[in-house]
């Protein structure tokens, strides 16, 4: 007999009926709906990002331009700003991508649809709708040269083959020509005989009669000290802060400094009455000063300091024979011992177990994006830092301790002055000639070729300077001042024959 259970199923109750899955709508009372009639180009824009999820930290630089053949009829209906109008969007903020947005061809089915975004007020009962641009947002990932390629272009240049073929084979005096050559280059960025751009806007501000020996001379003047591996100045600028700004100085600005650990340790240290210890003499001495005088940027100034310096001393020699770089080029360590390195915050330790002790948590380390923005700046070819990468890492650092006024804590932190007088930054280099570990006078000829003058303390500064053993002591102190007008090292035409 067959069973009839599958009529008598067991409903079930309605106690255990679960929540409804479908979303709730609220009904809005009836709208006025309105169009406003925008004829900016400066439109909102609706960005699509088809196979990749781009970050709402992103920021995009804009740039339009105008469009061809814009027919008649579509500028008579649609917004003639968007209409006679093309805008890009470009954002390289992310470590490894470039991202890049465009709008649609004419070819594209997509692109001949107007885009409309409504804003609702339902306190005002209001619907507005505005006609908007639609962009597609796609990213690239960003390439880099390898290291065995930017060798052999190295050792395939013509000047390099000559120099050797010149120094083996060649007469006493063209050796000699060629030594004279290298000494003037000492201080150069750039092959002999190559102006970079930054040389080239110099040399065109200059008078167009150039035949006169006057014009001869500061054409030759602006070309060297454009060629040099120095920070490129703002010759315009009306204070010393604006000659070499903290902008140009670090690269990625204050996006990099925001971004340094460390600096929060720092203050809260100082404020809790301790010292802040550093194997930089230089950061150690001024640390506890600017981080009392609440000058956040100043304080993110001095750990960026302290990191370059770490970043010049962990680099190794390469030998004289160095492979790509040339004589005086040194090597960069591995990158994961590199970001080690430039995130801790007391430095490099002496022994490998305080180093292992000392070494912070991966929490604390520096971001991808700091490391690759000194390695850009400092380490362009790649796995070794030439010898004009290294006076310019040096020269920036001496340009950087100029922000730093001598007394942060007089003026309360609220200006770049703090002991310095209103139309000149100073410093003492004497404690980053220790950490650079170079000689006096190489140190005082990178400040020499920022354009500062270096001379002795005036009596009236003996407190600034804290020099308590009088003119004796003053007598063997220096200190760098940069003014403006800026002045450079003039460039020598030899003696008379």
């Amino acid at each position: 007999m067959p069973s009839n259970k599958t009529d008598q199923k067991r409903k079930r109750s309605s106690k255990n009926d679960g929540p409804s899955k479908k979303p709730a709508f609220h009904m809005l009372p009836p709208l006025a709906a309105s169009v406003i009639e925008d004829k900016s180009e400066l439109a909102p824009i609706i960005a699509n990002t088809p196979g990749l999820q781009s970050s709402n930290s992103l920021r995009f630089n804009p740039y339009i331009k105008s469009r061809s053949n814009v027919p008649k009829s579509a500028a008579a209906t649609r917004n003639p700003g968007i209409v006679s109008s093309e805008i890009l969007l470009q954002s390289s903020d992310h470590a490894k991508m470039d991202f890049v947005g465009r709008e649609g061809t004419g070819d594209d089915t997509d692109s001949q649809v107007k885009h409309y975004v409504a804003v609702v007020d339902p306190e005002e009962k209001t619907w507005k709708v505005v006609e908007v641009r639609r962009a597609t947002l796609r990213g690239a990932l960003r390439t880099r040269r390898t290291e065995e390629e930017d060798s052999e272009e190295e050792l395939n240049t013509m000047r390099a083959q000559r120099t050797a073929l010149t120094n083996t084979f060649g007469t006493k005096q063209s050796r000699k020509a060629v030594q004279s050559m290298a000494e003037n280059a000492q201080l150069s960025n750039a092959p002999a005989g190559a102006v970079p751009q930054a040389g080239a806007a110099l040399i065109s501000s200059l008078p167009a009669n150039t035949a006169s020996g006057l014009a001869k001379a500061l054409a030759t003047q602006a070309e060297v000290q454009a060629a040099k591996p120095l920070p490129t100045p703002n010759l315009t600028a009306s204070h010393p802060s604006d000659v070499y700004s903290i902008e140009t100085l670090v690269p990625g600005s204050h996006s990099t400094l925001s971004q340094l650990n460390g600096v929060s340790e720092w203050k809260s240290q100082v404020d809790a009455g301790l010292g802040v210890t550093t194997v930089s003499r230089y950061v150690s001495n001024r640390v506890g000063p600017v981080a009392t005088s609440d000058n956040t940027t100043h304080l993110q100034v001095l750990r960026f300091i302290q990191l370059l310096i770490e970043f010049g001393r962990c680099l190794k020699s390469m030998g004289a024979n160095a492979k790509g770089g040339g004589p005086g080029s040194k090597r960069l360590p591995p990158r994961d011992d590199l970001r080690r390195i430039l995130s801790n915050t007391t430095g490099a330790a002496a022994k490998p177990v305080a180093a292992a002790k000392a070494a912070p948590v991966d929490g604390e380390l520096l971001p991808d994006s700091v490391i690759d923005a000194v390695r850009r700046r400092f380490a362009p070819s790649g796995g070794f830092v030439s010898k004009n990468d290294l006076t310019l890492l040096h020269t920036t650092i001496c340009a950087l301790s100029l922000h730093i006024p001598p007394q942060p804590a007089k003026d309360g932190g609220s200006s770049s002055l703090g002991g310095n007088a209103p139309n000149e930054l100073a410093t003492d280099p004497s404690d980053l000639r220790d950490d650079l570990r170079l000689d006096p006078n190489t140190i005082h000829q990178y400040f020499r070729e920022l354009g500062c003058r270096i001379d002795k303390p005036r009596e009236t500064e003996f407190a600034k300077w804290n020099i308590k053993g009088g003119k004796a002591e003053a007598h063997a102190r220096r200190v760098a001042r940069l003014r403006v007008p800026v002045e450079f090292p003039k460039v020598s035409r030899g003696g008379r024959k």
